[in-house]
């Protein structure tokens, strides 16, 4: 299998898990196809991932494979604006999740990044709800 395949197959896995651990915390969710033209041209489709609770709502948009220091990238966007909020990271098979927490920035020093933690149900959930809780939701 090629390095797009098992990118599809992991972010597949990634949809499938993230949405089992956030609709118990009344994240609504939508699988999304999400087209992408690969460096020979060729377009494939990989699964992205809309969630909304009340107001705010969250993309889940597949990146990239074959990143420098990791096997793919995932972001998290806060909609409509795009703003780039977290990022996960396929590290030796593993998903982390690199999130600077609204607290942490001015206790940062410059040039910090955000802190990577494993991905789970606790640590996407806590991600979200400090998005949601400092998102100001579009109208």
């Amino acid at each position: 299998m090629g390095d797009r395949d098992e990118f599809c197959n992991a972010a597949q896995m990634l949809v499938d898990q993230v949405k089992n651990w956030v609709e118990p915390h009344e994240w609504v969710t939508k699988d999304y196809p999400k087209r992408i033209r690969d460096r020979d041209g060729q377009i494939y489709v990989v699964p992205s991932l809309f969630l909304q609770k009340g107001p705010v709502r969250v993309l889940l948009d597949p990146i990239a494979y074959d990143v420098p220091g990791a096997e793919a990238v995932v972001d998290l966007y806060l909609m409509p604006t795009y703003d780039d909020l977290a990022s996960l990271y396929l590290e030796q098979g593993e998903w982390a999740i690199h999130y600077a927490f609204p607290a942490e920035p001015a206790a940062m020093p410059p040039g910090a990044e955000a802190k990577a933690l494993p991905l789970n149900e606790q640590t996407i959930n806590q991600v979200l709800d400090s998005i949601a809780a400092h998102a100001e939701p579009s109208f």
